[in-house]
């Protein structure tokens, strides 16, 4: 219990020091006659100065160095780390994730290995890219055709579109060709587009290299920067015709021929009127024997006998289709001088022919090849001036420098 407190007890230890005055120490003992708490303090503060004063055995220097020894110990101990309950706190959450984050760590592992497990059983051979070497062919929209490789040939059968072709140089041997129903352009290390329509060749530009056209039974190469169009209809007509005239004519089955038999006087009528003939010729024709034949002859029936239809003709290039292949010979070989020489010649003897817009537009290729830069740019212009209509006029405008 806790001794309940009196508004004096502060005067019990300055009434003992003597630092209060007469009149106020009069009162302060008559108070400690009847305040019990003063009172007890009062005893408390004399006990504490008898004891005080009391006398004590000297220290020895032995134990005076063992108290201060055990003063040192006491101020330079440690005290004992008391964890407090927050610090708990921290230190349990802080263990609870780690052990959280090794488990999700340890467990992602174990699924990522799972999973690429699965992944690779379900997974298919990646299609094989395509090569540096190999001919590219991007299609436009509407494009329709189909592509086969063999052994050293990549053949492309256009049907309709266009077909935009980038290649680089084939090995040895290789061969990348696009066909159509009416043309042939076999690529040399070049970049072209090439259109058609329903299954027909339409048009040919050469942006690098070169490209062979075999179309209407004659032989194009198409330089770099040129371009070749279909000329019409008259070198489809000549080329169905070709094709026409090589299919053999079906052969007939033989059937044999039973006439009917005629009445007895127009065959006796006959057989006299060859007698007679004959008599005129051949005293001796009246044998019986002949005349046994004859009237057999027209009351049996005679033997069967096949026909067979005649080989077709061999089909003999013409004049004009020699001087067209002589010229793009030349030109193959490069021999440009020569080359232009025949393409003018064949413009000038065969100027109907389906050919001589291109044979004109070669000889200007010819002559600029050939070094001829002015001659070519008179041949370009002299192009452009007499076929207003003709398949090379682009490339004709830029050599002639318009």
């Amino acid at each position: 219990m806790t001794s309940p407190e009196c508004p004096w007890m502060n005067l019990v230890e300055a009434l003992r020091d003597g630092r209060l005055g007469p009149q106020e120490g009069a009162s302060m003992e008559r108070h400690l006659k009847s305040c019990a708490v003063c009172a007890g303090l009062a005893r408390d503060l004399t006990r504490i100065g008898d004891a005080v004063r009391a006398p004590r055995e000297r220290a020895t220097q032995l134990s005076h160095q063992r108290a201060r020894v055990s003063l040192l110990e006491r101020a330079t101990a440690l005290p004992t780390p008391r964890v407090s309950f927050g610090k708990a706190r921290f230190v349990l959450a802080a263990a609870t994730l780690g052990i959280a984050g090794a488990f999700g760590f340890f467990g992602g592992q174990w699924t990522a290995t799972t999973s690429r497990v699965a992944l690779a059983l379900h997974m298919s051979v990646p299609p094989r890219l395509q090569s540096a070497s190999e001919p590219q062919v991007r299609p436009s929209d509407d494009a329709r055709f189909t592509r086969n490789r063999s052994a050293g040939l990549d053949e492309v059968i256009l049907e309709d579109g266009a077909l935009d072709v980038a290649r680089s140089r084939l090995a040895a041997g290789e061969r990348f060709v696009v066909r159509t129903k009416d043309a042939q352009i076999e690529v040399r290390a070049t970049a072209l587009r090439i259109e058609a329509k329903e299954g027909r060749i339409r048009s040919v530009a050469v942006e690098q290299g070169t490209a062979e056209v075999q179309y209407a039974g004659f032989t194009a190469v198409i330089p770099a920067g040129g371009s070749w169009r279909a000329t019409g209809d008259a070198a489809v007509e000549a080329a169905d015709k070709e094709k026409s005239a090589a299919i053999p004519a079906p052969e007939p089955t033989s059937s044999a021929v039973v006439p009917s038999a005629p009445a007895k006087g127009k065959t006796s009528s006959r057989a006299a009127a060859v007698r007679g003939s004959r008599g005129m010729s051949d005293p001796s024709s009246d044998t019986p024997n002949e005349n046994v034949m004859e009237e057999s002859s027209w009351t049996g029936t005679p033997p069967s006998a096949p026909t067979f239809a005649p080989p077709p003709p061999v089909r003999v290039p013409s004049a004009a289709s020699r001087a067209f292949a002589d010229a793009m010979a030349s030109l193959r070989r490069g021999n440009y001088a020569d080359c232009a020489d025949k393409f003018e010649q064949f413009v000038s003897t065969y100027p109907a022919d389906a050919r001589a817009d291109e044979a004109d537009y070669l000889r200007a290729v010819a002559l600029q090849r050939a070094g001829r830069t002015a001659e070519a740019v008179a041949a370009a212009k002299r192009y452009l001036a007499t076929r207003p209509k003709g398949a090379h006029r682009a490339d004709a405008e830029r050599m002639a420098g318009n």
